[in-house]
């Protein structure tokens, strides 16, 4: 994720950049971090938005974003470290395995 970063902004030129948060958390903000850029973490339900058509295409939705970021009106998220990230996604990792476990359970329970 450094090369696009790279390619955009030569030396003396600072990046502001944003993203909705997604599947892929936060890996693509600390590169861009660490490489010395401005990147903000965007939740999609603090996105200001206005009414419009259905039709949702990349180019809107970057629209969507470029827009209210110019305007420093959008709200980041809390970017967690790695530590905390790890953890969290242990504790998801737990909480999906106690549910498997229940839910095999009544279905055994159903078959007896």
């Amino acid at each position: 994720m450094t090369k696009l970063p790279a390619k955009l902004g030569g030396p003396g030129v600072d990046l502001h950049m944003c993203y909705e948060v997604g599947p892929r958390g936060y890996g693509i903000q600390r590169p861009v971090a660490t490489a010395g850029h401005s990147c903000v973490v965007v939740a999609p339900s603090l996105i200001p938005s206005r009414p419009r058509g259905r039709i949702k295409t990349d180019r809107q939705d970057a629209v969507k974003l470029a827009r209210p970021h110019r305007g420093g009106e959008l709200t980041s998220v809390w970017i967690l470290d790695s530590a905390p990230e790890a953890m969290r996604d242990l504790i998801r990792a737990r909480l999906a395995a106690v549910r498997s476990l229940r839910h095999a359970r009544q279905q055994l329970s159903a078959y007896i």
